[in-house]
């Protein structure tokens, strides 16, 4: 089974985006900033993180920073999401090697056609039944 990283420091986000990845198959582990992605990472399977970009401790840049230099973790994909529309956010996001930038509220196919994308899944017509 697929393991998605959702690291966002507002609970709501991160069950809004847990909800629309599970309908979709996937499974759903949850961090609330950096260094617990970090944590988390370390002790279990992850194939995708998505992350905020403005977090306590550890933002989504530092986060990306620190996986992009573990050599464990160099070809993980990262989606950053963040209520920032700034065009800098976005291309310092890119500079540390986040693979895609959405803004929030984020639109539930454009975060599903990502993951699908990054993972090279071809995705569902629709979402699985509980």
């Amino acid at each position: 089974m697929t393991t998605i990283m959702i690291v966002d420091d507002y609970l709501p986000s991160h069950r809004l985006m847990s909800f629309v990845l599970n309908q979709y198959g996937y499974t759903v582990v949850t961090a609330l900033d950096g260094e617990q992605a970090l944590n988390c990472l370390a002790t279990g399977q992850v194939d995708l993180v998505v992350t905020d970009l403005k977090m306590p401790r550890m933002d989504g840049i530092e986060l990306a920073r620190a996986i992009r230099a573990d050599e464990r973790y160099a070809d993980l994909p990262i989606i950053m999401v963040t209520g920032s529309v700034k065009e800098q956010d976005e291309v310092k996001a890119t500079g540390v090697g986040v693979n895609a930038f959405l803004t929030k509220p984020v639109d539930s196919d454009d975060l599903v056609n990502e993951v699908d994308r990054l993972l090279q899944r071809t995705p569902p017509q629709t979402p699985q039944q509980a």
